[in-house]
């Protein structure tokens, strides 16, 4: 049984994830794949500018990095789940599951500006969970607004951190208005340093409005250009993420509240994810913001799950490993 031997920590385990991450990034690097995307959404002015500088366009060097920051991004998800204890999944099922959801939204054979963004939004929640059994949590709120600000600084939908900061707020901590002050002071610093340093290097700020105004403007829907298989596949994964979100809600009264109210935000981060990728603003790109916690959705899962019904949730992990090996596949076959 795959996913009883992935709840372990053994060299099978780790085999096991090593094989399967490996079949899915492979595809990254098939001529095709280069030409699929040929310059990342979404970005700043900020990222664009230093794409172009470092990379110049697709290239294997640009997939070499999205490897490498999803490595990062990984070891701190599962860093989080150790220190936080969100779930008692062993290492190797998280890494497995948050590679697999990763590689199955967009093709992964450029960096993405919501590649970086997600190490700050996880860098900065895991201030918003330190924050949960301390009495003043001011300077963890200004790291936590400082760290969102740097998502937004790279990535223009994860301005949306900004909300989810201040639900963080409210459903953590009792109101103090001293920690909602310093937690928008320390979304804005980095914003308002970049903005100083580009007026005073360019001497106007035309650039950089008409980069945000760029984003916001109505254009096509990125759905319309899915084809009839990409729309199938999507349609089977969030039949897989309704199931999983049913399990989540039968147990959700067991939960204590350090949990409950971590699962809470993780969901409106995923929600508001959601309502940002099926606007009219932006790609279909923005869905990597939601990994992490769709992450944490499937390994509570298939931990809690599979120690109950050990068959039903063998039959589960294969469909959602076919599932999303053929989401990825079905981009390239498009």
């Amino acid at each position: 049984m795959i996913l009883k031997q992935l709840k372990q920590n053994g060299i099978e385990a780790v085999i096991i994830t090593f094989l399967i991450v490996a079949a899915m990034s492979v595809s990254m690097f098939y001529p095709a794949t280069v030409q699929h995307i040929e310059i990342p959404e979404n970005g700043t002015l900020l990222f664009n500018s230093l794409y172009e500088k470092f990379f110049g366009g697709v290239s294997h060097l640009t997939q070499i990095a999205a490897l490498l920051m999803m490595a990062t991004e990984a070891v701190l998800i599962a860093v989080m789940n150790l220190n936080y204890e969100l779930t008692r999944a062993k290492g190797t099922l998280l890494i497995l599951i948050f590679s697999m959801v990763s590689l199955s939204y967009i093709p992964l054979n450029t960096l993405l500006p919501e590649q970086i963004a997600n190490i700050f939004i996880t860098l900065g929640i895991i201030k918003v969970l330190s924050s949960h059994s301390v009495d003043k949590a001011e300077f963890m709120f200004f790291d936590a607004g400082l760290f969102f600000g740097l998502a937004a600084l790279f990535c223009v939908p994860a301005t949306f951190m900004l909300i989810i900061g201040i639900i963080a707020l409210i459903i953590y901590r009792p109101y103090r208005f001293n920690e909602f002050a310093v937690y928008l002071i320390g979304f804005f610093t980095p914003l308002l340093f970049y903005v100083s340093g580009y007026y005073y290097f360019e001497s106007t700020m035309q650039p950089v409005w008409d980069c945000y105004k760029a984003a916001f403007q109505i254009h096509g829907s990125a759905y319309g250009n899915l084809s009839e298989p990409e729309i199938i596949s999507f349609g089977l994964y969030f039949v897989m993420i309704a199931s999983a979100s049913v399990f989540i809600l039968q147990e959700y009264p067991k939960y204590n509240l350090f949990a409950s109210r971590t699962y809470k935000m993780f969901f409106i981060i995923f929600v508001l994810t959601l309502l940002i990728a099926v606007s009219r603003q932006f790609s279909l790109q923005v869905m990597r913001l939601s990994v992490m916690p769709l992450t944490m959705l499937y390994v509570t899962v298939f931990h809690n799950f599979s120690s109950k019904r050990t068959l039903f949730a063998e039959i589960f992990f294969t469909v959602f490993v076919a599932i999303h090996a053929g989401a990825q596949a079905l981009w390239f076959a498009a």
